[in-house]
């Protein structure tokens, strides 16, 4: 038995000297056995060089086997020596497992527990306690020292803490004795089975360089072997030897160090010989790290600055994360292409590690960047299991019964695609379940439908309430409606069965058997294995295996729920909690990267060194050192307190480093990762992060750049156009096709620039020259010259072609007045909603139109059934009106669109608001007719078609030979005024907010509703008063805030009634006609003053005013709106039958623009700093203005 250290630097070659030892031992003992340990991360990649290197040693470089010598990590050594032993073949228990047996030992411990109770159902804390449980364990203590470690701590938060953790860790070992092996038990197992074994003639050579730390159950297998018998040589990362005294924290080598002390005590202590050191002699990487390799740890001969740059070590800064990683896919590109004299020198993508401390920051950029520049890679960090499709399979598909079908639940499972109808005994095909999945998902969100609509057994139907310009498409409905259905009703038929039959379950072993049947007889087994088989047709190896594993891993933990809890009762919640927990702590396995590949990687790894250029990415100050953050239940000042204690205690103890520890380990984990380069060492990092915040290089990379005078180098996203030397930025042709646009954009730009003097800008030679050339290429040519073309595009909508004009609109368009009012604010919008039909997808809210519709309905059903009652408005009593009120308002909210409104108990609140705010209008109403002659005469009057139903004759505008335009409406409600032989007509429209009549907007053809109302009341004059009447007159167009208005105590000093009356005061146009004006308000024919009704006041004099509002018009001017309000509609439909699509939205001031409350604005693009962009900005006219132009225009109408 002996020990013996391999000592020496990063620089140095250390498996050359171990190997050349073991060649020796191997010669001279031929059969004798040979143990070559290294860390697991590497063990793969280090059998393979330590192979090859023996091979060369006897001659063999072609053709080599060694049954003597077995490379192994500790776990796999267990393996080779104990795979036949009893204790060996007791069945494991996954990390999965584990957290799975913790959670149930915290509920059964709960009441016992003074902290760890509480946390139970916290994300994360099972798995940080099943890390905790690891930690003990890999510190050889036993449950009884954490008894004696609590019995001795302080009472406090240090005491709770430990008394919790024994209970819980006394239970976790009771529960796995003897039954389970626990990735902890292997190393225990392989220690106890050494003790018994005779290892004279056994040598173990323990590979440590580049890995510092060794945990106290390896070092206690390593002293084992000593004691045994067996002569063991260990490679230290240690430039001298650490006999006397324990190394200070801090120190460059102090892991090293430490362990170093610590077996050389051990063997001294236990008369253990101790060989003489060796020093690994031979460097194993250039000149320029070997420089660095001096100057980091301090060599006198590194202590002056270098004239001349290191030629091995590199500096850049690039403007963002993202051209960082293609700037270094570039270089890597470059590197294995060029060819050498000698072929050993050339590169190879596995010649190259990409590091960086934390790889959080590039993750989601690495995959389109690499696959761009066609750049093979292997990332080696093991990613969670938890976001897989099974995983919220199984969580939503708990959660659908735990919430009672809930929305997002219903979703969840759907969307997993794992769960598919079948349709006649097949899958039903992906994209017709999606297509089907995303109808369902549009009615849902429209509908409101959860709960118990889920489960019923009837049809959904689903109904369209938005006016269509031909009515409701029943075909199409009925079609969308099956769609539903299928989904509604797989989910009905499917699901309650097996929600019932997981309830009934006695136990856990038949809860579990249930599950599995559920899963593989609705095809989820199918599914996986489809996907796998997908991705291996597409190449992607990573992606295939992690179908398979997830279920494996799934099946896996129902086992072990059924070895463990498989006879107790069943508890669903329990049961989904415990998946759960084991899912969190589920992660894939990692393939070897045994191909061709770029390995990327973090820089706390132990990584190989056989690399021979190395990318050390984001080396900011932020992460270099880092900034460490311990997440442990025992925190480093509990382990601080726990040390006397530990240090009493029999055997070696070690819990893992404090934070304090690790940051003096920062510049030897760094120092470590520099030196896993072979040949050239590269630093980079962004100017500024994501959030652009500025970026600094690492104190570790500005020592570097100081000491060896190293010129940094710069690096833009965007190439410069007047730069010469286009290499940064050439790639792949695909790549290269994106900067070759950067730049010509950039010349257009610049170019094209208003405030530009001088000559043009030119791009530089090799870019016309690389412009031709991607033009040019057999493969990117097309793409080349179709993205180039894409330069010279302009947000400028094309003009529609004739074709186009008529598949969209026809030969007749029927419209209503507000789509054309679209039409003047935005041309292009009208297009969109109108041509193409584009709407923004329903959802289940209380939106303004529909307070609107059920204002409208509401006051419609009130008037329609005093009329057919027989009961004048203004006749009808409190009670009479509030008995109609409610009947009415009851009918209404049966109606399907209105169902909302019983859907919450803040629905049901608002219900009680509208319905209050429509009372307070409907005796506001009353009490107008009170005091005036009009009476409503029709309510919701319909001219035009609008679906199914007709109603007075449309508004018909021929426009040319074969195209016209069929104007129609709903008018809230008709009044009529009877004065002698005379009858006058006037509009009342009701708006959920303040509206006034606008002659600007009314001139520019944005607020024509009115007028085009009040023609339409022209037109069919006959069919509303009769034949036998003489010619009617329009008595004006007026507007009606629907509100519930709240009254100050200075509003009703005049009364109560009489401030109601002035909030409800009708606003709009009038009919300056002294006949008229006298009866609309009964209270001014007497008198003057200004009408609490009507927006007009009488005189002394007797004559009458509009006021400011400029609300009464005399019959001229109101011809000469009406006949110019008919001229925008003929104008309107040329342009739109002409394809006139422009975009042109208009901007009446600062704050009101056509776009404002526009859903089209990401289609529309628009930009005003375009110059092809520009909002059409009207002048502000004044009804004195517009009425004076009116005056002066000449026109006639097209009507029919």
């Amino acid at each position: 038995m002996s020990l013996q250290f391999v000592l020496g630097p990063a620089k140095m070659d250390h498996r050359r000297t171990m190997v050349t030892q073991l060649v020796a031992t191997l010669t001279a003992k031929p059969h004798d056995q040979f143990f070559y340990l290294v860390p697991n991360h590497i063990k793969f990649d280090t059998e393979v060089d330590v192979l090859n290197r023996l091979a060369r040693a006897f001659g063999q470089p072609d053709l080599y086997a060694q049954t003597q010598v077995q490379v192994f990590s500790f776990t796999r050594l267990a393996w080779y020596l104990m795979k036949n032993e009893a204790a060996y073949q007791v069945p494991r228990l996954s990390a999965a497992g584990i957290d799975m047996l913790l959670y149930r030992i915290l509920q059964r411990h709960a009441d016992e527990l003074r902290l760890f109770g509480g946390e139970i159902s916290q994300t994360g804390f099972v798995t940080q306690l099943a890390r905790e449980i690891n930690e003990l364990q890999t510190a050889n203590l036993q449950p009884e020292d954490v008894v004696q470690l609590a019995a001795n701590a302080q009472a406090g938060d240090l005491q709770a803490k430990l008394h919790d953790l024994a209970i819980v860790y006394k239970d976790f070992v009771a529960a796995t004795a003897d039954k389970y092996l626990k990735p902890a038990d292997i190393l225990v197992q392989l220690n106890a089975y050494l003790r018994h074994q005779d290892l004279h003639g056994t040598h173990v050579y323990v590979e440590l360089a580049g890995f510092a730390q060794l945990p106290a159950q390896e070092q206690g297998i390593i002293t084992t072997m000593l004691e045994q018998g067996a002569d063991v040589t260990i490679s230290l990362m240690l430039d001298h030897k650490v006999v006397d005294h324990a190394p200070e924290n801090g120190t460059l080598f102090y892991q090293s160090g430490r362990l170093y002390y610590r077996l050389y005590q051990y063997a001294r202590i236990r008369q253990i010989p101790v060989s003489q050191d060796i020093y690994a002699d031979t460097p194993r990487v250039a000149p320029g790290l070997v420089a660095l390799d001096d100057f980091w740890r301090g060599q006198p001969q590194a202590a002056t600055g270098h004239e001349e740059p290191n030629t091995n070590v590199h500096l850049f800064r690039t403007d963002s994360r993202q051209t960082e990683l293609a700037q270094v896919g570039r270089m890597i590109r470059a590197m294995v292409a060029k060819k050498h004299a000698d072929p050993a020198d050339d590169y190879h993508y596995r010649d190259f590690l990409i590091m960086t401390r934390h790889l959080d920051a590039y993750q989601t950029m690495l995959a389109p960047t690499f696959h761009e520049l066609e750049i093979p890679y292997f990332v080696d960090l093991q990613r969670s299991m938890a976001d897989h499709p099974l995983v919220e399979l199984i969580n939503a598909l708990f959660d659908i019964d735990a919430q009672q079908y809930q929305y997002r639940d219903v979703m969840r499972v759907l969307k997993t695609e794992l769960l598919m109808p079948n349709i006649n005994g097949q899958p039903m095909d992906r994209q017709a379940y999606r297509q089907a999945v995303d109808l369902t998902e549009n009615f849902i969100l429209k509908s409101g439908y959860h709960g118990q609509r889920w489960v019923q057994k009837e049809d959904w139907q689903y109904f369209q309430l938005t006016e269509g310009d031909a009515g409701v498409e029943t075909d199409q409905n009925a079609k969308i409606s099956r769609q539903i259905n299928l989904i509604h009703h797989f989910v009905a038929e499917t699901l309650p069965p097996f929600f019932k039959k997981m309830r009934q379950a006695p136990d856990g072993k038949a809860a579990v058997t249930l599950l599995v049947n559920f899963l593989t007889s609705q095809g989820v087994t199918d599914q996986l294995l489809a996907w796998r088989d997908q991705a291996l047709d597409r190449q992607d190896v990573r992606a295939a295996a992690e179908p398979e594993q997830t279920w494996q891993t799934f099946c896996g933990m129902l086992d072990e729920y059924v070895t463990i809890l498989g006879a107790e009762p069943f508890e669903i919640t329990d049961f989904l909690a415990l998946l759960q927990a084991g899912f969190e702590g589920a992660s894939y396995s990692q393939i070897p990267s045994t191909l061709d590949q770029v390995l990327i990687s973090e820089s706390g790894m132990v990584q190989s060194q056989d690399h021979k250029v190395v990318f050390m990415v984001g080396a900011t100050d932020l992460v270099m050192p880092d900034r460490i953050m311990t997440n442990n239940l025992l925190s480093d000042v509990d382990k601080e307190n726990l040390q006397p204690t530990l240090s009493s205690l029999d055997g070696d103890h070690y819990l893992n480093d404090s934070a304090v520890v690790q940051l003096g380990d920062e510049s030897c984990l760094n120092y470590l990762a520099f030196l896993s380069a072979r040949r050239h060492l590269f630093f980079s990092a962004p100017l500024k992060d994501d959030q652009e915040t500025d970026l600094n290089w690492s104190n570790y990379v500005r020592r570097i750049q100081r000491q060896f005078n190293l010129r940094e180098h710069t690096y833009l996203g965007t190439p410069d156009p007047t730069n010469a030397d286009a290499r940064p930025f050439v790639g792949t042709k695909r790549r290269t096709i994106s900067h070759v646009i950067q730049v010509y954009r950039d010349v257009l730009t610049t170019n094209t620039d208003r405030n530009r003097v001088g000559a043009p800008l030119q791009p530089a030679p090799v870019w016309v020259w690389l412009r031709q050339q991607l033009t040019r290429d057999p493969q990117f040519g097309e793409l080349a010259r179709q993205l180039m073309a894409g330069l010279s595009y302009r947000n400028q909508p094309v003009k529609l072609t004739p074709a186009s004009v008529e598949a969209l609109y026809g030969h007749q368009i029927y419209t209503s007045i507000s789509k054309l009012e679209e039409f003047y604010r935005n041309q292009y919008a009208y297009f969109l909603k109108y041509g193409l039909k584009l709407r923004e997808r329903d959802v289940f809210e209380l939106s303004a139109a529909s307070t609107g519709e059920f204002f409208h309905a509401v006051l419609d059903g009130l008037i329609k059934a005093l009329r057919s009652d027989q009961i004048p408005l203004a006749q009808a009593s409190d009670q009479q009106l509030g008995q109609y009120l409610e009947t009415v308002t009851r009918q209404i909210l049966d109606q399907p669109q209105f169902t909302i409104l019983t859907s919450s108990n803040r629905m049901a609140y608002l219900q009680r608001q509208l319905i209050n705010t429509v009372r307070q209008i409907a005796f506001a109403i009353r009490n107008q007719s009170k005091l005036s002659a009009a009476e409503p005469k029709q309510t919701e009057v319909l001219f035009g078609n609008v679906g199914k139903e007709h109603g007075l004759k449309a508004l018909d505008f021929q426009i040319d030979a074969t195209h016209s335009v069929h104007v129609r409406g709903k008018i809230d409600r008709l009044d009529q005024i009877q004065v002698a032989d005379q009858s006058y007509l006037g509009i009342v429209d009701y708006k959920s907010s303040q509206h006034k009549f606008d002659f600007q907007e009314a001139y520019y053809g944005l607020a024509m509703q009115m007028l085009t109302y009040l023609d339409a009341v022209l037109h069919n004059e006959q069919a509303l008063v009769g034949s036998d009447q003489a010619a009617v007159k329009l008595a004006g167009a007026l507007y009606m805030h629907i509100q519930n208005p709240t009254l100050k105590p200075k509003d009703i000093q005049g009364g109560f009634e009489a401030a109601l009356l002035k909030k409800n005061k009708y606003k709009g146009i009038l009919l300056d006609d002294p006949q008229l004006l006298e009866h609309l308000d009964s209270e001014l024919q007497q008198g003057n003053g200004t009408s609490k009704v009507y927006p007009f006041a009488r005189k002394k004099d007797g004559s009458y005013s509009g006021g400011r509002a400029a609300s009464l018009v005399t019959n001229d001017q109101l011809e000469r709106l009406l006949q110019h309000n008919s001229q925008l509609i003929i104008a309107a439909a040329e342009a739109i039958f002409a394809g006139e699509i422009q975009l042109n939205p208009i901007r009446l001031n600062d704050k009101t623009t056509a776009l404002q409350y526009s859903p089209y604005l990401s289609i529309m693009q628009f930009d005003a700093m375009l110059a092809e962009n520009a909002y059409r900005d009207l002048p502000p006219l004044s009804a004195k203005q517009v009425l004076d132009l009116l005056k002066t225009q000449k026109g006639g109408e097209n009507h029919e």
